[in-house]
């Protein structure tokens, strides 16, 4: 066991960041926030915009801000599996030889959002029209959500050459203005073949069109992308960090950073109710563990991996689980670590010809987002009266296998999201992600499933903070999630076969006509989708915010249920996958948490100052009698 918690007698400090616990050591302040990611930064940004407030972050990485592999967007990938990411990785996969996949988690002030591509999209807009649903609050819908992604937003219009050569389209009413988030389309954007792409799957796909802009709530169709970059710095990326903590630290005197420190568990107050006092947390596994105290609310901000596991460890969910790893139940709350959503992603490449142009040294930024009848052509109603006729028997497996919380509301949200992928016009079903490597002279293509039917788990293995949690992504549960990924990538092969991206085909490198003949079978296809693919690290829903009867772990004001001050804001909340990258959507998540826990702090001082001057109006009536 690790050793008991230490008073500090060092001077206290407020701001800044810093990995000394001298200064902080048994302090308290208002809000204490367990992870420096993204919507970590963004609510303690926020919140601290008001003098009074004091918020302390607690990251378990450090400042790597000037590392390149964090601030130059086309090193995408180099930080995975380094220092600067958790080293989590899944359950043992079947079809890879038992290998374990590596589960990307950013270990950096911005966390993910300081180590991925920097895409810029959003969801259709009837899939956040579902949140209302599942939440029983209909401020989570489109069009009062997008407000929040808005207001985190500064958009640059593209450039004339990027307009009119590269693609750049846009329509500015579906674009912020003045938000810390940087979004651009990046100064050395690729031309070459990314507009070929887009025309080529145009003939691959029927009734599929250019999108003009993949911010629009319409996601269908085939679009050029802007990225979180500053347009003013060359390719560098606009993260969490720059965006909403760089320059207020520096500004304020209320907003702390400690980083090379992890949360290892929620503290309660003794008495009735579970009410946190703070939180307990170390630099390492034999280190001392320390003590600071929250004077309002504690904030879980670790991610869909981490903070479920910071739940359990202190005590809250699936009794069971709890349990089996040595740790004493304080709230049951079956859904914790339940529910989650991971997609998966394979990767096709080509040899381009010699000479080739790619007009640009990125990020790459063509897309097409391809709708479930577009991929499942002529079999597509067989296969939506098929899924559709057998939910109600997968949920139940589902809660029979331990994989959500409940079967009757799983079998409503696995039809709700059939419902969205088969009869709305708005949503799309996989993305093909065109890629260029200029310094290998290879154009490719990442192609992934969005809406997983699938669910998976991530739970503690152990009472110790410092044993990373066991992810069974559950990856292919469904079989409509196996027939999506298997056809858009053997689709993805006709669109590079295809006029006028074909003209820049020299030859096949992945599969390779070898191993994936060209007149390979769909079993041949699937084979090698299944041995190949990885995680698409756009894991949600370990703490899915929705109905508790349905199963949900958050409230609809992201409240903890049967906990009177945790709140979970992070990616683990999203209940249902949407057909985008994932940055936007927590941003809005982020800014509209903020103004619901500063509104929530304010109704409860206003409600306490009534009982206080009704409490005096009955003292004076009975001074007076």
């Amino acid at each position: 066991m690790p050793a008991q918690s230490k008073r500090s007698t060092g001077a206290r400090i407020s701001s800044g960041i810093t990995n000394s616990t001298a200064a902080i050591d048994m302090q308290a302040f208002d809000y204490i926030i367990s992870g420096g990611g993204l919507t970590g930064l963004t609510i303690a940004s926020r919140l601290t915009e008001d003098p009074s407030v004091s918020v302390l972050v607690i990251e378990a990485g450090y400042n790597n801000f000037n590392d390149t592999r964090v601030n130059d967007v086309r090193t995408y990938g180099a930080a995975f599996d380094s220092e600067l990411d958790h080293g989590i990785y899944s359950t043992p996969v079947p079809w890879q030889d038992d290998e374990e996949l590596l589960l990307v988690a950013g270990k950096t002030l911005g966390g993910s959002g300081s180590l991925n591509g920097a895409s810029w999209t959003k969801g259709a807009k009837s899939q956040y029209d579902l949140l209302p649903f599942l939440t029983g609050d209909d401020s989570w819908s489109w069009e009062a959500f997008n407000e929040y992604m808005l207001k985190a937003e500064n958009f640059h219009e593209p450039t004339e050459e990027q307009h009119d050569i590269k693609g750049a389209e846009y329509d500015r009413i579906y674009h912020g203005s003045g938000g810390p988030v940087q979004v651009a389309f990046g100064a050395g954007m690729f031309g070459g073949t990314q507009l070929p792409a887009l025309e080529a799957s145009e003939k691959v796909w029927s009734n599929f069109s250019r999108n003009l802009d993949a911010a629009s709530g319409i996601v269908n169709g085939g679009t050029i992308i802007p990225n979180m970059v500053n347009v003013e710095d060359s390719q560098n990326r606009s993260s969490p960090y720059t965006a909403y903590a760089h320059h207020q630290i520096e500004q304020r005197n209320n907003f702390l950073v400690l980083t090379g420190h992890r949360v290892t568990e929620i503290v309660w107050k003794e008495g009735d109710g579970l009410i946190a006092e703070g939180v307990h947390f170390q630099a390492s596994k034999n280190d001392t563990v320390h003590f600071v105290e929250a004077n309002r609310e504690v904030l879980l901000a670790a991610g869909s991996l981490q903070s479920p596991q910071i739940l359990e460890l202190s005590g809250v969910g699936d009794p069971g689980i709890l349990d089996a790893a040595g740790i004493t139940l304080k709230h049951s709350l079956p859904g914790v670590g339940k529910n989650m959503q991971e997609q998966t992603k394979n990767t096709l490449t080509f040899t381009a010809k010699n000479g080739t142009d790619f007009n640009g040294t990125g990020p790459p930024s063509a897309i097409s987002f391809v709708t479930a009848h577009q991929l499942l052509r002529n079999d597509s109603n067989a296969w939506y009266d098929h899924v559709k006729s057998n939910l109600t028997s997968y949920a139940l497996t589902l809660e029979t296998a331990g994989l959500v919380a409940n079967a009757t509301a799983t079998a409503q949200i696995l039809t709700a999201q059939l419902d969205n992928l088969f009869n709305t016009t708005d949503s799309a079903a996989a993305e093909i992600f065109f890629t260029i490597d200029p310094s290998s002279n290879q154009i490719g293509i990442d192609n992934w499933n969005l809406i997983v039917l699938s669910r998976g788990t991530a739970h503690i293995q152990s009472s110790s903070p410092w044993d990373h949690p066991i992810v069974e992504p559950s990856y292919f549960g469904h079989p409509l999630d196996l027939e999506f990924q298997t056809r858009v990538n053997q689709q993805s092969r006709e669109v590079f076969e295809t006029a006028p991206l074909s003209d820049y085909v020299a030859n096949e490198v992945s599969p390779g006509k070898s191993l994936v003949p060209a007149n390979a079978t769909k079993k041949d296809w699937e084979n090698w989708v299944k041995k190949t693919f990885t995680s698409v690290w756009h894991y949600i829903g370990t703490a899915s915010m929705m109905k508790e009867e349905f199963g949900g772990v958050v409230d609809s004001r992201l409240r903890v249920y049967g906990v009177e001050n945790v709140r979970v804001v992070d990616a683990s909340v999203v209940p249902i996958q949407l057909s985008a990258h994932l940055s936007s959507s927590l941003y809005g998540l982020a800014e509209k948490a903020a103004v619901m826990i500063r509104g929530d702090w304010e109704e409860r001082v206003e409600r306490m100052k009534r009982e206080e001057e009704g409490l005096e109006r009955i003292d004076s009536a009975e001074n007076e009698n």
